[in-house]
Formats: C-alpha cells, structure tokens, sequence
C-alpha cells in the first residue's frame, strides 16, 4: 500500500464523510482528495514527476496540505524546511535535497529572496498566499499558487508506487554539522500510523487533533492515524497553550497527537477544576516524567509510551497504559512488532538483560525505517553499520522486552523538537569580536528536553553584558537556537591533548549561577 492508494479507497468509500478539519474548515473524504487531484495536475503540468524534490517553505496552512499528498500521489518527495531556519540554513536545506521546484509561503518570502540567486536557476518557485497578512514585494517570476488550481479535479496517471517509495525528507542532525536530509518513504509512514491508530482504538467517531509544524513528523502521524481508523483529522496552524483546551472541546477531539515539550507545557499550566472537562480519551506521547501525571489529570483513559526517531522509524517501540499504571519514567513500551531492537555495548556485542547500552534498531521489512539520508552515503553507512541503525542513545531492557530509556550518549542539544547544529552556533558566537572562546551544552529544561547553556570565555579588554550577547544571536541565529544560559569563565576544562573542551565536565555543573535570559 502507499499513501496514494490509502486516500483514493477512503474517498470511494467514504465520499461524503468527513476526513479533516482545518482550522475550522470541514472537508469530506471526496473533496479533500478532488482538491489533491487538482494541485497534482498543476506540479505535472510544471513537469514535477516521480522521485522529483519539491521543497515546501510555509507555516500550516491548507496549501501545504493538499501539497503533501499531491506530491505522494505523484511518487515526488516532500522536503518541508523549518520556518524558523535563516537564510543560511534553508539554502543548505534546498540545496542538498536538489530540489526542482519549492512553495514559499507570503509571510517566509523576505526569507527565501536572500537566497533565490544562490540556488540553481532552473528552480521552479511557487508563492502561497499563507494567510500571514504580510505584503509581497520583488517576486518577479514567481507562479502564483492559484496556477496549480487550474486543472481538473481527475486523478493524476499511476505509475505504481511501492511502499520503499520515498515520501518525504525529515531533516534531522546529532551534536555538529548542518542538518541531514532523513529519507522517509511511504510504507515507514504507514505501518507507523496502523500500529498507532490499533493502540488507541480510533474509530469512526474519534477525531485526532495534531496542530503542531509541518515540518515535524507529528503532524502527519496524527493524520494518518485518523485515516488508518476510519476517523477525522483535526488541524490547526500552530500549537497553543491557552487554547489547546478549547480546541479540544470545541472540535470533540477525542485522540491526542503530542509529544513531550507541549506535553509538559500544558503540565505546567495553573491546576483546575475543569481540566477533565473534555472530550478526549487517549494522548500519543513519549517517554517522559509527565506522562503518566498527564493522563492523570486530565482524565484521559489511556496513553501510549514511545521511544523512537526519525530514523528509527518515528516511534519503534510504543506501549499503551492507563491512569492507574505504576511504571518507571523511563519506561518506553515494547518494540513494535515489525522492528527488532537490541541493547549493544561499545563493541557492537549484545549486553545482559537490564544492562545500559547503546539502543539499536533495524527492520523487518525494508524501508520500515529510514531509508537513509540522500545524497550522504558516509553518514548512512556510519549510522547504520553492523545491520542495526546505531541510535546514539543509551538505554535497557528488561526480562519482558520493555525498553526503558536512560540518555543521550552524545553531547547533542535538543530543544523544542529540534537538534541544535552546535557547530554553527559556536561558530556564529567565536565571531563576535570580543569572544575568545565558547562552548554550548544541553541543560535540563522545565518544560522537557533541554536549554542552551553558552559558556563564554572573552578576550581581554571591556566586559560583554549578557544581554548584549543574546541580542548579537538573535540578529545572527534562528529563534530555536539562541541560548536561554550564559556564563562567563576564565578558561575550559580541557582534554589530555589540549585539542578539545570537555563538554562532559561543562554538562555536570548544570545550570548552576548562570545568567537566565527569561529572568
């Protein structure tokens, strides 16, 4: 099966029952899928093809919806880049994906033209009205989104896609270097997406709300697995703490796609009396402390534990539990049943039952995981040596199977979702004139995951004041990656050759006294 044939049995099906909501908006089975139609026979009339790239650079709206299953139905990859990357970083996104056409949404345009001369000429460029109310100026040349609509509504040719098909490009990366292209195909999506919807039970009454980046796996989760259950999927443009919960009763959301950032945001939220006071019944989650409070306190009846990446196919172990489950934070499900999982020491050799190691995957069919990252052989044959997609991340099982999680074994910084590529943020902080030296480490965060603490060391001469600093990152380096601590030191713990600073050490002070921008 792939992603095309999954929609067009559900729109024969289902014509006239409802598929998604976004914002507001109800679409059926049928018309979601003759709007699809429509924006593929716009890409085939711009010559966009089986295994083409297009790039997508625009925050939630409905035009990069019906995009992502009109670029499925033709066999052509997605390649959503981050809204929040800078110049910089978007053109390395679109450039190592060679993609052959991108849609910019009207808010993002500023953006996208400070890289339009450094990308191949041949590109083609699609400008989206993204509803962001920002005024276009200087797009000479650009496709107007509405030229895709001009087609018929029929069904594009089938060229018969296999499962292996790529879908889509989930740019991920580890402690250093730019972002990697993580190839995703149509059978990875959609055996996740079966294995979820069975768990939480979803059925023609459920509705699946998911409202968080479309450049994130998480959202596309949640709407496959209301497809896969017959169910609804409900969209929003963005995630809302103040309003999460008035989404929930407003659109009858029955089933929750979240993961542990927003999970803990919502925790954090003042206690109520009417925090049960919804619809909901299940929340898709990962491993964490607040898992198992979450389900508590807000009435859900079950949840599910995850661990997983985008490489190790989005969740490769997942368990469901209820209010009254008494089990270890780090307690992350079985694997699912088309994965194999191992615990391996630092000689790829099995370790004992209950024994930290390495956590490593591989699958039982093909292209279950990811299919590696395009156009980086070495990188790929690194992560995947020995047959076992090797994590990076330590963990345990235990006599029944279970996975239980421990840490990160390198020194990466994940915040909000995303991995920081430390090497450009160290490098954007040694060029400022007064820093002689820096070094940034993942510190605990409240909300889940972790902050960046920047550790600085000046050169002689006058002081720097820290909010001096955060100013210089905010002008030099996307949001996501502005560090939240700093502080000054006279010198790094050192390895023996003197080479390389011991971020291990760095890491065990913690935060410590260091200066807090949110202060």
């Amino acid at each position: 099966m792939n992603v095309r044939s999954l929609l067009e049995e559900k729109a024969r099906q289902r014509e006239r029952d409802l598929f998604l909501v976004f914002q507001g908006k109800p679409f059926t089975y049928g018309e979601f899928d003759a709007l699809v139609n429509q924006v593929a026979q716009g890409l085939v009339r711009l010559g966009i093809g089986k295994e083409d790239r297009v790039g997508g650079f625009m925050p939630n709206c409905f035009e990069w919806l019906l995009l992502y299953f009109a670029n499925a139905k033709l066999g052509a990859v997605n390649v959503f880049v981050n809204t929040q990357y800078d110049a910089e970083l978007l053109q390395h996104a679109l450039s190592i994906s060679e993609v052959k056409a991108v849609l910019v949404g009207s808010s993002l345009w500023p953006t996208y033209k400070k890289i339009r001369e450094k990308l191949h000429v041949d590109i083609l460029e699609v400008l989206v009205d993204d509803g962001e109310g920002v005024p276009i100026t200087d797009a000479s040349g650009v496709i107007p989104y509405e030229e895709l609509l001009s087609n018929g509504s029929d069904s594009p040719a089938d060229s018969g896609l296999p499962g292996r098909t790529p879908l889509q490009f989930v740019f991920t990366s580890g402690t250093t270097g730019l972002p990697k292209p993580c190839i995703t195909s149509h059978r990875y999506l959609l055996s996740i997406t079966e294995r979820i919807s069975r768990l939480v039970e979803a059925t023609r009454e459920d509705r699946v709300l998911a409202c968080l980046p479309n450049y994130h796996g998480n959202v596309y989760i949640g709407i496959f697995t209301a497809l896969m259950g017959d169910s609804a999927a409900v969209v929003e443009r963005r995630f809302s703490v103040s309003r999460y919960w008035q989404w929930v009763r407003e659109y009858g959301a029955t089933i929750l796609m979240l993961h542990i950032t927003p999970m803990n945001m919502l925790l954090k939220q003042k206690p109520h009396p009417g925090d049960g006071d919804h619809p909901a019944k299940a929340g898709i989650f990962l491993v964490g402390e607040g898992a198992l409070p979450f389900v508590k306190r807000f009435g859900l009846k079950r949840g599910l534990a995850m661990y997983g990446s985008t490489e190790a196919g989005g969740f490769c172990t997942m368990s469901a539990f209820g209010p009254d489950s008494r089990h270890d934070p780090r307690w992350a499900g079985k694997p699912r049943d088309d994965v194999e999982m191992a615990i391996l020491d630092e000689n790829d050799d099995p370790v004992p039952t209950g024994a930290p190691g390495e956590i490593v995957i591989r699958d039982k069919t093909p292209h279950t995981l990811f299919s590696g990252y395009y156009n980086m052989a070495e990188k790929t044959a690194t992560a995947c040596r020995n047959f076992w997609f090797h994590s990076g991340d330590t963990g345990y099982m235990d006599e029944n199977g279970s996975l239980y999680f421990v840490g990160r074994m390198e020194e990466s910084i994940r915040v909000k979702g995303e991995f920081i590529p430390v090497d450009r943020l160290e490098g954007c902080i040694r060029a400022h004139p007064q820093v002689f030296e820096c070094a940034a480490v993942g510190v605990p965060s409240d909300i889940g995951e972790e902050d960046v603490k920047l550790y600085i060391q000046l050169h002689q001469g006058p002081s720097l004041p820290p909010e001096g600093l955060i100013r210089y990152c905010e002008e030099n380096l996307p949001k996501f990656m502005v560090p939240r601590y700093i502080e000054f030191v006279d010198g790094f713990p050192m390895a023996s050759s003197a080479m390389k600073i011991q971020k291990v050490k760095l890491k065990e002070r913690g935060i410590g006294n260091a200066w807090d921008r949110r202060d």
